[in-house]
């Protein structure tokens, strides 16, 4: 990986680490930095949600992060990229994994997020 997808890269993990937060997600004015106007999300139970201007996401609870060793980024173009990845949510003593997968497109000189979908995994 050139240092180019390596700095893209970094850049997408931490966006998407971003919006494992409380903080962030409770801000619609960081969420709209992160995400595109037209993005589209499938949730662990299947439901299709398309993202508002202004929106804010529910609350997590537990923590959740990436699992660093399980990121791969595919390019699509020069402009879009997809992420693949599983997160790790802890709460009250349950883990739970789910494989994520995210196309992000620079618009503007800024990457944000198109598409998102999280599967939960038994493992």
């Amino acid at each position: 990986m050139g240092l180019e997808e390596s700095r893209i890269m970094k850049e997408l993990i931490s966006k998407e680490e971003q919006l494992l937060e409380n903080n962030i997600r409770n801000d619609a004015n960081r969420l709209a930095e992160i995400i595109d106007d037209h993005c589209i999300e499938f949730t662990p139970s299947g439901k299709q949600n398309s993202y508002r201007t202004g929106a804010q996401f529910e609350m997590s609870s537990g923590v959740s992060y990436i699992d660093s060793n399980t990121v791969n980024l595919i390019d699509l173009a020069e402009d879009c990229k997809l992420l693949l990845y599983v997160t790790v949510k802890v709460n009250k003593n349950v883990r739970m994994k789910s494989n994520c997968s995210s196309v992000w497109k620079e618009i503007g000189g800024n990457w944000k997020i198109v598409f998102h979908q999280g599967t939960n995994s038994s493992e």
